[in-house]
């Protein structure tokens, strides 16, 4: 090859490499607003990839990161799967929803650790467009899809809003407390950071809420990381007031706890509610998973699977193809095998933060308390704004420190 072939290769490979970044700061901020703009990005970040080449050396990131072995893993389970699965078309549709989960190892070996804030930034920037337009909605001045002052998102939108919402306060929060920003950026984080909670109470995701209250105890655990039986009484404390302020202010979370009691109460004689669903999603796939404990019934079989034991012990209710609960959803096809694949990818993280020494240990360590909470009421690793959500902060909170050697910095040292 020529050397002026080889210097155009250069400078396309470096556009399309240098492209993924401010892509990626694009889907930062879409994740929270629109589903069609994220799935535009991420094409347009995958095409990119590809067109960097430079594989030799992205193969080495992605193989080097324990978190992306043990998230290759895991999806390679999915294929594997299908070697005991009875409904291969079934299979390949779940393998399918899992693709957004892949856009991980891509971002790994494309981010660059120094441009870690802005992604986070851009999310954030991203949130806050979302949450300004539920109080709009809440003072009735904004109408569309369904959304009234009772109810602030659009149809069943709160259940990734609300975790998201959770999350971004926890970022909003770190940096207000550790951030050591000037007194001015301090008010408008603190200021942030209250409207957040506020919208917590007023919109209607319960497992956001729930995640909240447990991201705003581990803030207080790390903020008094010294003092520890300080930060413990703090919580003890905290929370509770927490709770009763938000149970007597709002009644949309008012009204959202008592429903859960109620339900509850009355699943025995009633299970066709919010609540009584997913506990009737979770007692009939025991039957699934204690007749297939090692391996699960295979890849995509769950809904058929699931549709047998619903004739059998609950025929007046519907049938499911998702129990809401990652671990339950994970365990029903793959068994055991898969829920320890799983949680490796967790404990991969947990494992690179306490190695990765920088100021973000704190937030790589809220990360995965975060979905290991939230998937106790939803297969959040297939639902599609978390999937892409973990796939992104995945890459740029357990990126290892010193940058992406890309192909352009060839380049740049000819020019």
């Amino acid at each position: 090859m020529s050397s002026g072939s080889k210097s155009l290769l250069q400078q396309i490979q470096y556009t399309a490499t240098s492209s993924i970044d401010w892509f990626a700061v694009l889907l930062a901020f879409s994740i929270p607003l629109s589903t069609s703009a994220v799935s535009v990005l991420a094409v347009l970040i995958l095409t990119a990839w590809v067109i960097g080449g430079d594989y030799s050396r992205k193969w080495t990131v992605i193989t080097g990161n324990p978190v992306s072995l043990a998230l290759l893993c895991y999806l390679g389970l999915f294929f594997l799967g299908l070697l005991w699965s009875e409904h291969i078309g079934a299979g390949l549709e779940m393998i399918e929803k899992q693709w957004k989960l892949l856009l991980f190892p891509v971002l790994l070996s494309s981010l660059s650790y120094s441009h870690r804030r802005r992604y986070v930034v851009s999310f954030v920037a991203g949130l806050t467009v979302a949450m300004l337009m539920t109080y709009l909605a809440w003072f009735d001045i904004l109408h569309y899809g369904g959304v009234t002052p009772e109810h602030l998102t659009r149809r069943l939108f709160h259940v990734v809003y609300n975790p998201l919402l959770a999350f971004g306060f926890y970022l909003v929060c770190h940096e207000m407390l550790w951030g050591k920003r000037s007194g001015g950026c301090r008010l408008v984080l603190v200021l942030l950071a209250g409207s957040m909670a506020v919208d917590m109470f007023i919109t209607e995701g319960r497992t956001g809420q729930v995640v909240f209250f447990v991201l705003l105890g581990l803030l207080f655990f790390q903020f008094f990381n010294k003092e520890k039986l300080k930060g413990i009484l703090l919580i003890l404390l905290i929370l509770p007031l927490t709770f009763a302020a938000g149970y007597q202010l709002s009644p949309t979370f008012k009204n959202r706890v008592d429903a859960v009691g109620h339900e509850i109460g009355e699943f025995q004689n009633n299970p066709n509610t919010s609540t009584g669903l997913r506990l009737l999603f979770w007692k009939n796939s025991w039957q699934i998973i204690s007749a297939h404990p090692l391996f699960g019934v295979g890849t995509g079989d769950f809904k058929s699977s699931y549709a047998k034991v619903n004739a059998k012990l609950s025929p007046d209710m519907v049938a499911t193809d998702n129990p809401h609960n990652q671990y339950v959803f994970i365990l029903c096809q793959f068994g055991i095998l898969g829920l320890g694949s799983l949680l490796s990818i967790f404990i991969a993280q947990f494992y690179l933060a306490v190695t990765i020494k920088d100021e973000w240990k704190r937030i790589r360590f809220a990360f995965p308390v975060f979905f290991l909470t939230i998937m106790l009421a939803e297969s959040y690793l297939v639902v599609y704004e978390t999937g892409f959500f973990f796939a992104l902060f995945s890459a740029v909170l357990f990126a290892r420190p010193g940058g992406i050697a890309g192909p352009g910095n060839a380049l740049e040292q000819e020019q």
